[in-house]
Parts: C-alpha cells; structure tokens; sequence
C-alpha cells in the first residue's frame, strides 16, 4: 500500500533565488487584534497595488515590510504613508537593507518569505494562462471551457484547481493541488432588467461571473444603474468612453451572437472592485453563479463528487497541463510530478460507553464488552441506540416540551393520530422515561399567514399563549415546507423564531421541517373518512426514509436540544477538559467536555463584536463554567485545551490566560494547572488530501475508476511542522462518494504534545450525536458549538419584529 498526497515537490530550488529589500513599518500600533489586523491590510493592500508579492515580518518586535529589490517596485511605495484599516497612518523607511535569499534556506523568517513569493509567483503565472480565469484573488482556477457531458439545461459545471505552495515536513517546498469545481449559469442576465429582477439577485446574494471578454471574474452586485451602456461613461487612459463603445473595442468587431443584438438600452450593473471604486458591468454579459446548497445545483452537485482516483488522475493532470512551465522570474520553477508521500500516523478508535453499561469498541486491544469491524461502527451505534435494553446514555425525564405545528399540517397528518404519535414513539423508544415525551402540541396558522416574518410572529405569539413566562422548556418548530423551498426566507424565519422563544420565554427551539413527511404521506378516504398512511414506495423505499426521518428527528430536534446525549468516551482523553470556542454575528459559543465526555455543557452569551470575543467575556464564562465542572469532577483539572473555530484573537487569548490564573489562585484549579490552544478552521488554505493507493499503475492509460485508490483510513495522521497537522476524522470505513477531507490543526500555545491534541480532536470527532450512523468530520467540541450559535448568529430583521410586537401589543 503506497501512502500518497496531493503535494508535489519542487525539484530546482538550488536555483532560485531573489533580493529582497527591509523597509521599517513606522507609526502601527503594536498592541491589540488591531495589529495583526492592520497587517494584514498592508499585506493585501500594498501586493494588489503593486502587483508583487508583500510580506511582513518582525526583527527584535520591529515591523519591516519585505518586497523583492527592484527599482519599479520601490518606486511604487507610497512616499506619503498608507492609512492602514483602524485609523493607525503608517510610513514606510527604507533601511537600506538588501538581503540574499536562498530557496534552500532554512531560517524560519525566511522561510515565510520564500512562501509568499512563490505563492505570488506560482499565482501570476497561472493567470497569463488564457485557457484559465480567477473568480476573485486568491480563489481557485477554472477552465473556460465548461464539463463535457456534465451540468444541465439552465446550468453548466466548470472543472478547477486549486494550488498552494507548502513547506515540506522533510525541507523544502511543494505544489499541493486539489480539484473544485464552480457552477454558473449557461445563459447570461437579460439585457433589460427590471428592479425587481435585481433586488431578487440582491436578495439570494448572488455573485456573477462578468465574461468581459477574454478577462472572466467574479462580482458582487451593488445597484442597478439608472444609465444603460450607451450613457454609462468610465475614464480609460484614452479618455472617456461609455460601456458600449468598450466593449466594442475588447470584442475586436467580433462579438457572440446576443451581444452582437444588444441594444443601446440594454441595463448596467454597478459593482465595486477590490479598491472599493464603482464600476459598470454590462447585465448582459453577467452570468449567476450557484452555491452547491442552491436547489438549481444540488442534485448536480451530488452527482459530481469527485472519487479518491479521479481526484488523484486530476491534481497530476493539473500538474502536467498548467504548471508544467511556471517560472520564478526567468528561471522555470521544475515541479515533480511524483506527489509526496508523507510519514503518516495512525490513531486507534475509541471505546463508547452507551445506557446499561455497553461499551462498544473496535480494535483488538478495545476493553469493549461488544466488538464490531471499523466499517460498521455506525450502523451499530444506531441499533444499540434504538434497542430496548440500551437506548440514549444520558436519561432523565424532560422538563417542559413544546411542538409548534402548522395548522395545514396539523389538520392532516402532523397529529396526534399520525406523525406526532410515531415521533414520540421513537423519542421514548431510545430515551425510555416514567412519563414519557409529552410536549404541549400547538399549532399556528400558516393559511393566512404566509410570509417569513408574519409566521414568525404568529409562532411566538402563539408559544407565549402557551407558556409561563420564563420557565425554562424545549421546543420543536415545524416550519411550512414553502419556506424550505426559499433559502433565505427560510433561515430568517429559523433565527427569528430560535432568537425569539430563547429571549422572550427562556426556550429552546429547533427547527424541522414537512417536505418530507408530505413526500411520505398519503391520503385516502374510506367510506367518507379522511385517513393518511405512509407510501410504500419501490422496495419499501419511503417507509425507510420515512423511519430515518422519524429517528433524525427524534435525535437532534428533541434529544439533542434536551441536552441528553447518546454515548460518551469509555476511552479517556489527555486533556481533563477540553473547551470548544467559537463565535458569529454577535453570539459567542462555548462547549465544554470533560476527560470521559460524560459532562458535554453548551454555553453562548452575546458578543458585542461579530468576529471576536472581548478578554472580560471570556474570562467571565470560563471561569463560571469551569467552576462547575470542578466541583462535580472526581478527579482534579489539571490539563485544559481550547479548540477555536477558526481564528483565536490576542483578547480571546488574554480572557484564558486571565480566567486560568484567578482559577488557579481561588483554588478551583490546581497550582501546576496547564492549558494548550488550537484553531481548527472549517477550511483550510492549503487543500490537503490523502490516497492509499493499493497498486501502481499508469494514471494516462486507466480512465475508469479501478478501484486501486482508496480513501485513507479514519484516524490517519500528518505532522508537517511542528504546529500545523491534519488528521483524518473521516475515511473509507464509511463508504462515501467522494475523497475525504483531513481536517486542519493549527497548534497556538501550550505545552500539551501535538500528536496528543491531535488524537483528542480524533476521539471526540466519534461523539457523531447529530448521525450516529455516520461519522463526523469535526470534533464535538466545534459541531456542538457550530449547531447552537448557527441559529442564534443568523440575522433577521429584530428591529421590525419588535416594532410589529409593540403594535400587535
């Protein structure tokens, strides 16, 4: 077995070198997120302005900007300063300062250095290629020519690349290179369009590919101009020229057949480009792009995942047909085109524990009193949940229970008779309890209320009709199945309503939804009575997925939002507590899990900031929460770890810092009490993946999957540096479709050992509550997190809802 990636190592770094020059950053200010921030800002500003690669590094805590030492460059710098994002006005002061830089360097600084010149390198010579556009910098490259055989009707799939210079684990550097793909319309806008047309594409916030002749990128629009391209006037160095004639000029007198017709009419998009300046495109010229989420492309989408072997076959294509000729500046840069095949650990899988002492494991050396193979590891975690004599770990009976229903699906098969009656039969079959689950039903009136914001309002309205104030309870809410179909619509109906019942009546929502009961019910009438019952489909086809739906339900719409969970680590983590920390649009997320995951807290709290969470706030919940886990713990908190989605902020650090020591010196936590931090990004830059490949064989001569190139197993592991990792939390044992991803691991501070941290986020990635029956590519301390404040960060209109409750008052 061959342990292949998708990195591909540069061969003639002996023979690349560049001057670089030191210019000293004056008047930034050195303390705060601002900083890093405002670097930031410097770094992408100045490398867009003078179209060279920028860095900036820090000698002695001084910051100096890096640019190659070329007399156009140094010219271009601006002389005056740059405002920077926060209000610092930085000058740049040229040290005099040229170094050498050898690509076979090992010094750390340099290091960084040779990476963000070769990325720039790698990406400009990329788009000299004609055959190839760039949606926005920094994205993925596509062909112009869309998939043969592939897209739809209204919907064409374009193939792409997405390429990363990294530095190699054993020295050195390489080309990692995996495969998207974009989906865009086939038609362009109409040459006319109306406002409400244009608020519609506003509304989705839809991007558009602007196909300015052989310049293809991507917009965003802001307004629908009042001129049209006979009037829309922009200065080029010619002087003045309105769209019409521009694009004219660009076509050479040769236009595609409706641009050729287009009339003088025709409606003008304005757009604003990465220095924020209005620009007009023509609408006519615009194509929609789609997300894989869109109803137009998810059937697509499903369709073209990408297998283990063609995603292979097609980072070695890139490599041979558009990196075969790059060049640091008049030396070809030689990429190997035998991918790298990297030292890989392996992981064991953890023992879990589930009700009446079961523990299910799956390795040889597993204490487990039940043993089951790797690859069906999920399907018996289902079945143990849905056995009589196991069942949910944590049980308990429920507090308070409501299930909000709306009147059409209430008046039919969403009752008591029907759904209802089998939904509670599959809560109390996996959480058996004296009484039961018996939530209050209560239906609202969707037939004369139909949009977002009226359902909304009517589905409070009728919970606080229902509920004592305050008293803390659950709740499922049904919404509409024409609300689905509308994405937006649909998701600030779900945060109005989970914001709402949390703020007004101290309940928990979550949200389900009806296309599938309707897609599963069917109705009679037998001798004049109304009866529903469930299709049978080919091969009993929507029996199943009406039970998968029922358990789907059953799982994360009521036990999961109740806080029971379905098994826990018989397998101990390193860490005594580990706390995921994440946040967005104003609502901070934390999860804390103890050594065994017996105690899984959830915990969010308002954030005055969108992106970052203050010191204060977060030395407030630290310390309150893990106050409490120490005081039911058997055994002292010695070892903590912090898993930040995405990026840790320096007042994200300071509040932990902070919280540790006031613990420590009220004696909550030990003396010798250590703590480590990691971010774990959803994505990650570098687009890392792995192949088992079982046999060699030539790639150019196979063209159909020979099933000799396998998905990596789950638990695998690569150490490229000393803080940057990936592991593999999902593999082949469950049989997908596509390539798994390994998820990224970036080691911030602390003194607990890498591979450890990494075999925690490992474990704790098997606690699959929201699909038992599959695996998770996150671990729960982020899943967990990610599921609360999902809802609770979306926005809605708040201000209009309040003013609606103040009237309806």
């Amino acid at each position: 077995m061959i342990k292949e990636s998708n990195i591909f190592p540069i061969e003639n770094l002996s023979a690349l070198s560049a001057d670089y020059r030191l210019l000293e950053i004056i008047g930034l200010n050195s303390t705060g997120d601002d900083y890093d921030i405002n670097i930031q800002y410097i770094t992408k500003k100045l490398s867009y302005s003078l179209r060279h690669p920028v860095i900036v590094i820090h000698r002695e805590g001084i910051p100096f900007l890096i640019v190659k030492d070329e007399a156009e460059i140094l010219r271009a710098i601006p002389n005056d300063g740059l405002e920077a994002k926060y209000g610092d006005f930085v000058y740049f002061k040229d040290t005099d300062q040229v170094r050498f830089l050898d690509f076979e360097s090992e010094d750390e600084s340099e290091k960084q250095i040779i990476l963000r010149f070769l990325q720039f390198d790698l990406s400009g010579e990329i788009r000299k290629d004609p055959r190839l556009w760039q949606p926005r910098t920094g994205d993925a490259f596509y062909s112009k020519e869309p998939a043969r055989n592939a897209g739809s009707n209204q919907v064409a799939i374009f193939n792409g690349f997405i390429p990363r210079v990294v530095a190699l684990p054993t020295g050195g550097y390489g080309i990692c290179v995996d495969i998207t793909k974009k989906y865009m319309a086939k038609n362009p806008l109409r040459a006319h369009l109306s406002n409400a047309e244009f608020n519609n594409l506003k509304r989705q916030k839809r991007r558009l590919v602007y196909r300015y002749g052989k310049n293809w990128f991507e917009i965003k629009p802001d307004e629908l101009s009042s001129l049209d391209i006979s009037k829309y006037r922009f200065k080029r160095e010619s002087g003045s020229v309105t769209l019409l004639d521009d694009i004219r000029k660009i076509y050479n007198g040769t236009m595609p057949p409706h641009l050729a017709k287009i009339p003088d009419s025709a409606s003008v998009l304005v757009y604003r480009n990465n220095e924020k300046q209005p620009k007009g495109a023509v609408a006519a010229m615009c194509y929609a792009t789609y997300d894989t989420e869109d109803r137009e492309v998810s059937r697509l989408h499903r369709a073209s995942i990408i297998p283990p072997f063609f995603r292979r076959k097609y980072s070695s294509t890139v490599i041979s047909k558009y990196l075969n000729k790059l060049k640091h500046g008049n030396v070809q840069i030689q990429i190997s085109t035998t991918p790298l095949s990297p030292d890989l650990g392996l992981f064991d899988f953890p023992d879990l524990q589930f009700n009446n002492d079961i523990v299910l494991g799956c390795e040889t050396s597993s204490k487990a009193n039940l043993r089951v193979e790797k690859q069906k590891l999920g399907m018996e975690r289902k079945k143990l949940l849905l056995s009589p004599k196991v069942g949910f770990y944590t049980n308990a009976p429920f507090t308070r229970q409501y299930i909000l229903v709306p009147e059409t699906i209430h008046n039919s098969f969403g009752n008591e008779k029907y759904f209802l009656k089998d939904l509670a039969a599959m809560v109390d079959k996996m959480h058996p309890t004296s009484s039961g689950w018996k939530p209050i039903v209560v239906p609202y009136d969707d037939r004369n209320k139909t949009n977002s914001l009226d359902i909304g309002l009517e589905i409070i309205s009728k919970l606080g009709e229902n509920t004592t104030m305050m008293l803390e309870g659950y709740a499922v809410v049904i919404l509409p199945s024409h609300l689905e179909r509308n994405k937006k619509m649909h998701d600030e109906t779900a945060a109005l309503v989970v914001s709402e019942c949390l703020n007004d009546y101290n309940v928990s929502a979550s949200i389900m939804h009806t296309r599938i009961l309707e897609k599963c019910y069917g109705h009679e009438e037998v001798n004049g009575e109304s009866k529903y019952y469930i299709k049978r489909g080919e091969n009993k086809k929507l029996e199943r997925l009406y039970q998968g739906y029922l358990f789907g339900v059953a799982v994360n719409q009521v036990l999961l939002n109740n806080e029971r969970w379905p098994f826990i680590l018989a397998t101990p983590l390193h860490a005594d507590l580990v706390i995921g920390i994440d946040v967005k649009q104003h609502i901070a997320g934390f999860t804390f899990v103890d050594k065994y995951s017996k105690n899984i807290l959830p915990a969010w709290d308002k954030s005055q900031n969108k992106e970052k969470l203050s010191s204060d706030q977060v030395s407030r919940i630290l310390v309150e929460n893990i106050t409490k886990f120490a005081e039911f713990s058997d055994q002292p908190i010695k070892t903590i770890t912090f898993h930040r989605d995405g990026r840790i902020f320096q007042t994200e650090k300071a509040g932990i810092e902070s919280a540790i020591k006031l613990l420590v010196e009220t004696g909550t936590l030990p003396p010798d009490t250590s703590y480590t931090v990691v971010e774990i990004p959803k994505k990650s830059k570098v687009p890392f993946r792995l192949f088992d490949v079982t046999k060699t064989f030539d790639i150019w001569k196979e063209h159909e999957d020979n099933g000799k190139v396998l998905n990596p197993q789950m638990g695998t592991y690569a150490l490229l540096n000393d803080y940057e990792a990936y592991v593999c939390t999902t593999g082949r044992e469950y049989s997908k479709k596509g390539t798994s991803k390994p998820l990224y691991v970036k080691h911030v501070s602390g003194s607990m050992p890498f591979k450890n941290v990494l075999e925690d986020i490992f474990f704790l990635s098997h606690l699959a509550y929201t699909k038992p029956d599959d695996c998770s590519r996150n671990p729960i301390t982020i899943k967990m997190t990610d599921r609360r404040i999902n809802l609770l960060g979306s926005s809605y209109n708040s201000q209009k809802i309040n003013l609606m409750k103040s009237i309806n008052q």
